[in-house]
């Protein structure tokens, strides 16, 4: 039995308006899908933007921390140099004073000991005449 065309064509469309309406459902469900991971996107982008402005945020309070702490260390090292050269010229002058006081021993030796040889030429001297 041969089928009509024109039923043929009744049986096809109906078919084809089946299948254009599973189409388009599933471009329905398609779209909720795409704006759900649209929306889902943009909550991802809000939180990384945050984080990394937490990130920042810790970063630029570690910067200024350091510098606090290299100025410190700056200020400190300063202070050190500072009783360092005032040690070294006290450590001068002592050395000073004692060259001084070795020059004066010395010349104290020097005299006491020509004025003590004077004195026995002197003695043997008196002797001898």
């Amino acid at each position: 039995m041969a089928e009509d065309p024109l039923t043929r064509l009744e049986s096809n469309s109906s078919h084809m308006k089946s299948d254009i309406q599973d189409i388009k459902a599933d471009i329905r469900s398609v779209t909720t899908q795409v704006q759900h991971l649209g929306k889902e996107l943009h909550d991802f982008k809000t939180e990384v933007t945050k984080e990394f402005g937490a990130v920042r945020l810790e970063m630029s309070q570690l910067k200024s921390e350091m510098v606090a702490e290299f100025g410190a260390v700056r200020q400190e090292m300063g202070q050190l140099k500072s009783e360092i050269v005032t040690e070294f010229g006290k450590i001068n002058t002592t050395m000073a004073s004692l060259q001084t006081q070795i020059v004066q021993s010395k010349l104290w030796i020097l005299t006491t000991g020509v004025a003590t040889v004077l004195s026995v030429a002197a003695v043997v001297g008196l002797k001898v005449h």
